[in-house]
């Protein structure tokens, strides 16, 4: 989502077209969306993002293309029985910044941030003045207001830092991907199959590794360090190449572990990893099958329901 937001306000500050980010600053109570949502409006319009649609994006939207370079901070009831409501009966309230983007150096900075997996967050001065970039690993993994340079601003993190390392290239992985990628993501594919872990199979991937799966601790420890901010989705072709990725997954803190697999492969896999000396604990680690229960049957079908479960584990997180 961000990316393209940049990638849209600078087309748009290329072709002297005014623009303004809109985010939601603070929200109190049921609100559609929560602190650090953004849409980018123009002239016309809506360009891309959303602050949660409905009553209160229509009127931030009408604002923005009514005075494009005002930039300020704006408090919304969404609660019909408040006076100075917008009539919605969500029940909570928000504040609303309004950012014309006139700079475009932040925005490439940012841009260049993201693309090269740099932790930055993107800081919006409340009194709507030029955003700014920082690199200030101290700041918080929410976005959140807080006093910075003199003032309060909006710290958005633009990085998540936890990533999805998924073990297997296969029609579901394929999918799973694609997913991840509209979902903010960051994601690793790794295969043993040249022809299933490429960038041009996964486009959207940070790395596609290609390597023998008994070889997971030699490359990821070293090169990738995975962390208790980390998740694993094994699914691979067959139950060797799991128990490997299953293995390994267990001697690092990551915090997801989704195995795909039939009952009898969990089973087999259990059985062998007690006979391995792994304790009770360490297997409890394992999610499995993988995903929500929704009925899925198709790759596209499982990749929604990983991708669910993933969006639960990373807003627990």
């Amino acid at each position: 989502m961000f990316e393209q937001l940049l990638t849209t306000a600078l087309h748009e500050m290329e072709q002297d077209r005014p623009v303004l980010l809109v985010s939601v600053a603070r929200a109190t109570g049921s609100t559609p969306r929560k602190a650090g949502a953004m849409l980018l409006a123009g002239t016309q319009g809506l360009l891309c993002g959303t602050i949660g649609g409905g009553l209160l994006e229509h009127r931030c939207l009408e604002l923005a293309t009514a005075q494009p370079a005002c930039g300020h901070l704006m408090r919304f009831e969404l609660d019909n029985r408040k006076a100075g409501s917008l009539g919605m009966v969500c029940g909570g309230s928000t504040e609303v910044l309004f950012s014309p983007l006139t700079d475009p150096a932040p925005l490439r900075a940012a841009l260049s941030a993201l693309q090269n997996r740099t932790p930055v967050w993107l800081c919006l001065p409340l009194d709507g003045t030029t955003p700014y970039i920082a690199q200030d690993d101290t700041l918080p993994v929410r976005p959140t207001v807080l006093p910075q340079n003199g003032k309060d601003a909006l710290c958005v993190p633009l990085t998540d830092a936890g990533r999805v390392f998924v073990i297997g290239g296969g029609h579901v992985s394929h999918e799973l991907c694609v997913l991840l990628h509209r979902l903010d993501f960051r994601h690793i594919v790794i295969d043993d199959r040249p022809e299933f872990c490429s960038p041009t199979r996964f486009p959207h991937a940070e790395q596609t590794l290609t390597l023998p799966l008994t070889e997971l601790a030699a490359v990821l420890t070293d090169k990738l360090h995975p962390t208790e901010a980390d998740g694993f989705c094994i699914m691979t072709r067959g139950h060797e190449g799991d128990a490997d990725a299953v293995r390994y997954a267990l001697s690092t803190p990551a915090s997801y572990i989704g195995l795909m697999g039939s009952r009898r492969k969990r089973e087999t896999l259990f059985h062998a990893l007690t006979q391995e000396g792994f304790p009770l604990e360490a297997q409890q680690r394992i999610i499995t099958p993988i995903g929500l229960e929704i009925g899925a049957q198709t790759p596209a079908e499982i990749a929604v329901s990983i991708a669910a479960q993933l969006i639960e584990w990373r807003a627990a997180r």
